[in-house]
């Protein structure tokens, strides 16, 4: 009952980003699934390469990274499906995007050395955590594709 306590006090804002979120992690988990992962790396280059660091939010933007970081919880939470790190990664990347935020994309793989690989997809905006919280320092970040 308590699912539907909090869902009936979403406010509409609420409501489309949680929709909104749904619907770009269904799309990325097709993504994901179907299209390798060498097509579309580039477009998540590692982000250590910047020469400086990441500018931070502007009071506005960073209540716009906490709104739809808490709606893609809600969704991949709610899901019918397990939705893994990476899709929660894209879909808040394309979330901030149509709203003018640039965010860093991370690609990683544990550093332990442990087999099968432990890999994890992270999202950060002017520094602050988005998705896929760890800790960095236990991860060898992907370098950004070259051609």
């Amino acid at each position: 009952m308590s699912k539907l306590r909090t869902a009936l006090a979403f406010r509409p804002r609420d409501w489309l980003a949680f929709f909104e979120a749904a619907l770009c992690m269904a799309w990325a988990r097709v993504l994901v699934a179907i299209v390798p992962l060498r097509h579309w790396r580039r477009h998540v280059a590692d982000p250590v390469a910047r020469a400086a660091e990441p500018e931070p939010l502007a009071e506005d933007q960073l209540d716009t990274v906490f709104h739809v970081a808490r709606a893609v919880r809600r969704a991949s939470r709610n899901a019918p499906v397990e939705v893994l790190c990476l899709p929660q990664a894209l879909s808040a990347r394309w979330m901030l995007a149509r709203r003018g935020i640039a965010t860093d994309l991370h690609l990683g793989t544990r550093r332990d050395g442990a087999e099968p690989h432990r890999f994890h997809a992270w999202l950060k905006a002017g520094g602050q955590w988005v998705t896929g919280h760890c800790n960095e320092s236990k991860y060898a970040v992907f370098s950004p594709y070259r051609r």
